[in-house]
């Protein structure tokens, strides 16, 4: 404005330069990211100005080995055969493409292999229901008149050569819009799924050695330490209660299903433990980019 007070307009310039020096800074509770590099992390995870996100490209031999996409290709498979694949009354997938679906022994689950859950409908699997759930998230799949069909946008991300998209499509999809929830009793607020960003930065930046899941647990609180205020102290502690459930969604389901994560329950009376490491996998998917963080000063990426 052409009237404007050149002094108050120096005074928001230095206002303004303050806060932007702010949040620049590296804060010790956030592992020395700077706010404005959390903020891309949370809400951009995998857009161009994160300092976490995808590979610029993930090779075929990638691809190949990461079962949940190999599984969601063979469940795209039949529905193409089928041309409308015909659902239960209930709208749920056939008894027997759910024993041949789980039957390929991509994506075992305890339960199943335990025999403590015999596998015999679609709801007796968290991997099936999967399938079937991100198929219409992405809209891949379209149900009418109780039949499974591909769309166009299916048909086109089912070709080999598209598997790089497809893949992305379904991480995004499984991060950002479905329910990691969906299987738990865990409160729905907790934000184990909305934080995914900064657990991603963490496995890059600690991942390769063993570590238990306590060490992840304490991490994320240390940085978002309301999210207790989800958790009650009834029939254990809120940090406990914490922990399992982003031990539960997070990666006992999500990233293991991906081969993202190796996933290790080691029982002890007393004294269970889990502990979390990625494998070479993680590393052929993912990359932290120096050049995207915003800090001034870091003690990690001098």
């Amino acid at each position: 404005m052409e009237n404007e007070d050149p002094i108050l307009k120096a005074i928001q310039a230095e206002l303004d330069k303050q806060m932007e020096e702010a949040n620049s800074r590296p804060v010790e509770e956030m592992d020395n990211l700077s706010p404005n590099d959390m903020f891309q992390i949370l809400n951009f995870t995998f857009g161009d100005a994160s300092p976490v996100g995808f590979k610029k490209t993930i090779s075929e031999a990638t691809l190949d080995a990461i079962p949940f996409l190999k599984l969601f290709r063979e469940y795209l498979q039949i529905i193409e055969d089928a041309k409308e694949l015909k659902l239960t009354t209930r709208g749920n997938l056939p008894r027997k493409v759910c024993l041949d679906l789980y039957g390929k022994k991509i994506i075992p689950e305890d339960s199943i292999e335990s025999g403590l859950v015999k596998l015999s409908k679609e709801g007796d699997s968290a991997v099936l229901q999967n399938l079937k759930i991100l198929g219409d998230l992405t809209g891949i799949t379209k149900k009418r008149n109780n039949k499974l069909s591909l769309t166009k946008k299916g048909e086109k991300l089912f070709q080999p050569e598209q598997r790089e998209t497809l893949f992305k499509e379904l991480f995004i999809t499984n991060c950002k819009k479905f329910n990691l929830g969906y299987y738990d009793g865990y409160p729905q607020k907790a934000g184990v799924q909305k934080t995914f960003g900064y657990t991603l930065y963490l496995l890059l930046k600690y991942g390769d050695k063993k570590r238990s899941l306590n060490f992840y647990s304490q991490k994320n609180l240390t940085a978002f330490p309301f999210e207790l205020n989800f958790f009650d102290d009834r029939w254990g502690t809120p940090e406990s209660k914490y922990e399992n459930c982003l031990g539960i969604r997070i990666f006992g389901r999500f990233l293991k299903f991906y081969g993202l994560v190796d996933y290790e329950y080691k029982f002890s009376f007393g004294n269970d433990q889990t502990y979390i490491q990625v494998p070479p996998l993680f590393h052929e998917v993912f990359e932290i980019r120096p050049d995207k963080f915003k800090f001034k000063k870091n003690k990690h990426f001098a």
